[in-house]
């Protein structure tokens, strides 16, 4: 059965899932402004085969505000939800700034991750320059009052228009300087990248985070790219969930666990 936790972090405190199942366990870093659950469809097609934690950032879904939301923060939370679930070498399988997240802590805690699923996250490259840092932060300026809203019924994260485009920001930043992690990676490590044709993404953006993750590929023989989605859905994980679960499997299988499956 599922058993719900918090776990106190920093000035906040955190809400998470916990529910029984077979090693390695996996624990999922959600998008920059999703909630645990927007991982339903591929947990539920996972079918209760391994043990599986999710649990919601600062200021996203059942946990509470914060008055940082950085990605050396972000780390942060990961290690205390491991420590609080007392997680043995999980896989992280994160989605876009979870994908992030994922690849920063498994280059500072090599000894604690057992493999890492990326999606559509991730990719070793800077897209921002001046000129689109201040478009995202134009553009949550005037998303500010819908993302109240949908904050209030717990879709989106409660932050600050500034503190939004800040985490987007900042994640760019981040992603340009993921090559040198992803050279000394030890794990298993696989990427499921969205389709060229998607909203949000130019055929080129994606085409250059494609080269980018080649690279990455290219440098370190534990990753590889496992699968690109076919279809358009932006919301990838409900969209073509049986990628994601397999792409879990291929690394639970290059990880040396056995199932009883």
């Amino acid at each position: 059965m599922s058993r719900e936790f918090t776990v106190a972090a920093a000035d906040t405190r955190l809400h998470g899932v916990d529910t029984p199942g077979e090693e390695p366990p996996l624990l999922f870093l959600n998008g920059a402004f999703s909630t645990q659950r927007h991982w339903k469809p591929v947990i539920g097609r996972l079918g209760g085969r391994y043990r599986t934690v999710t649990f919601d950032a600062r200021g996203r879904g059942r946990s509470g505000p914060s008055s940082d939301y950085s990605i050396r923060g972000a780390i942060e939370d990961v290690d205390r939800v491991i420590g609080a679930t007392v997680l043995r070498r999980p896989i992280l399988v994160g989605w876009s700034h979870g994908a992030t997240v994922a690849v920063c802590y498994a280059a500072e805690y090599p000894q604690l991750v057992g493999g890492l699923v990326l999606i559509d996250g991730a990719c070793p490259v800077s897209l921002l320059d001046e000129a689109g840092k201040e478009g995202v932060r134009r553009q949550f300026r005037g998303l500010g009052r819908i993302m109240r809203v949908l904050a209030f019924f717990g879709r989106s994260a409660r932050m600050s228009p500034s503190d939004s485009a800040e985490v987007v920001i900042e994640t760019d930043i981040v992603n340009g300087e993921l090559g040198a992690d992803f050279e000394t990676l030890r794990c298993p490590t696989v990427f499921v990248l969205g389709a060229d044709r998607r909203p949000g993404v130019s055929v080129r953006e994606a085409g250059t985070m494609r080269a980018a993750a080649a690279q990455a590929v290219a440098g370190n023989e534990q990753v590889s790219v496992f699968a690109t989605t076919a279809g358009s859905d932006p919301r990838i994980l409900a969209g073509d969930p049986g990628a994601v679960v397999a792409a879990i499997e291929e690394v639970r299988k290059r990880s040396g666990h056995v199932t009883g499956v």
